[in-house]
């Protein structure tokens, strides 16, 4: 994954009052435009041969389904739902992009989407939505669910195939089709390989319904969903859920609440370590996101952008633990860019306690917590990191939860302590499939930083958590 660095010196005189402690006089901004892996007309999403191998699919199983679709069209019309969400353990504002909506030019090499602009490419008969940021990680960590659009029936399935592709090529991807009550049916492509739902052909599904994990099988550039509607099980009968001037395949909108054409918004808010990692396809990301740091240190403040506008401005700060402002800056669109990212290096506050790094752009705020003055771990905690264990959310204010597969069965044991190294909470859980599913609550605790402490008896492993309302 290329990132174009754009590199300002910004020098910022703070006057600040309310809160004792020093401010940041300087800051590093970088970042640029981040692309995203999006297929386009040398990698189609899916070629004229897989076409036929569904529609010649769907025709089997409806036969051996026994489905009669004659008279479903004086039924209601189908409307849909967003077809994906993320899971209780992303915290982010948001997660998704659409990196191609369906050509509607049927010239080529001609290209127009429903609103005439230009985001598809030619001969594309679906709507990509594209994850971010970090895909991969979203994906290896089961962050995005596709979901059912609409109730229906499952007309077809595939889910062994390889996930992890970056270009065109005749793999089988994994996907689901869902018939609808009208006839109408549709497609959920690229899915992540073993994440599909464990219904069957035949079965049905409610809207809302867990249909997989966003993946990137079959001819794909990265991890996305290719969601695409046809108005029968024949390929010739392709549709478009977007309502808009150069729509010329139905007069109306199939979406519930139609998004609108551009949604400039930060996607995400976080306060890095170190730079985030972002490799070329199809290797995995490292946010190195954290929410503990030292008083006094420095940590990159990092925002992931989508449909950023040029003449646009984002308005930045930190916010105190008694609601003032630490310290605030802002920026300038000075480009328009699908996706972009930037990051500012700030010298951290000195006074120990719970903060927000706030982002506001296109009248929508997107926050993360952070801590100071957790750092360093206590002498009387042990620290290995032989267990690699899920733990989320963190930040938390009721629960933590643990959840994770493939580890050894046994006991293990979940010990909680403060700053001092004092015992707060402990519990046990015996595990007897492999996978580890456990919830602890702190809503009892006070607010601040701990350490979990989680044990079998060949391995262990620590993780620094904060607890805030």
């Amino acid at each position: 994954m290329k990132n174009i660095y754009h590199v300002l010196l910004l020098l910022f005189a703070i006057s600040f009052t309310g809160y004792a402690q020093n401010s940041p006089v300087e800051s590093m901004e970088s970042g640029g435009d981040l692309h995203m892996g999006r297929n386009d007309a040398n990698n189609p999403c899916i070629s004229k041969q897989q076409y036929e191998a569904i529609e010649k699919s769907f025709a089997a199983n409806e036969k051996t389904l026994d489905i009669d679709n004659k008279g479903k069209k004086k039924t209601t019309a189908t409307l849909f739902s967003w077809p994906l969400k993320m899971t209780n353990g992303l915290n982010d504002c948001s997660y998704y992009f659409i990196g191609n909506y369906i050509d509607e030019d049927t010239t080529s090499p001609g290209i127009k989407d429903y609103n005439c602009g230009t985001v598809t490419y030619d001969g594309h008969r679906g709507t990509d939505i594209g994850t971010m940021p970090f895909p991969f990680y979203k994906m290896d960590h089961d962050q995005v669910e596709v979901i059912a659009a609409a109730p229906g029936t499952i007309l077809d399935k595939i889910d062994t195939s390889f996930d992890k592709n970056c270009a065109m090529n005749n793999l089988t991807p994994n996907y689901i089709a869902i018939q609808h009550a009208d006839g109408s049916v549709a497609l959920y492509y690229h899915m992540k390989k073993n994440s599909l739902t464990t219904k069957t052909v035949g079965q049905t599904v409610v809207t809302g319904e867990f249909l997989g994990i966003v993946g990137s099988s079959g001819s794909s550039t990265g991890p996305h969903l290719h969601f695409e509607v046809w108005g029968t099980t024949a390929y010739n009968s392709l549709k478009d859920p977007w309502t808009g001037t150069c729509n010329l395949l139905n007069a109306n909108s199939w979406w519930l609440s139609q998004k609108p054409y551009t949604e400039p918004a930060i996607v995400s808010a976080s306060v890095d370590s170190a730079l985030p990692v972002m490799p070329p396809c199809p290797a995995t990301e490292t946010p190195n996101e954290d929410s503990c740091y030292t008083s006094g240190a420095t940590a990159k403040f990092v925002i992931f952008m989508r449909n950023e506008t040029i003449g646009d401005s984002s308005h930045l700060r930190i916010i105190n633990p008694n609601n003032t402002t630490f310290t605030s800056w802002a920026r300038k669109s000075t480009t328009s860019y699908l996706n972009s990212w930037w990051t500012w290096t700030k010298v951290l506050p000195t006074v120990a306690g719970s903060y927000t790094f706030e982002a506001v752009y296109n009248g929508d705020t997107c926050t993360k917590k952070f801590a100071i003055g957790c750092g360093s771990v206590p002498n009387s905690i042990t620290t290995t990191n032989l267990l690699q264990l899920r733990v989320f959310p963190n930040p938390a204010n009721d629960k933590i939860n643990i959840n994770d597969e493939g580890h050894d069965n046994g006991i293990y044991k979940f010990t909680i302590k403060n700053m001092l190294g004092q015992t707060v909470l402990s519990d046990i859980a015996t595990i007897t499939n492999n996978t580890i599913q456990k919830s602890i609550s702190i809503s009892a605790l006070p607010n601040g930083v701990y350490f979990m402490i989680i044990e079998t008896e060949k391995a262990r492993t620590l993780t620094k958590i904060v607890k805030q309302d």
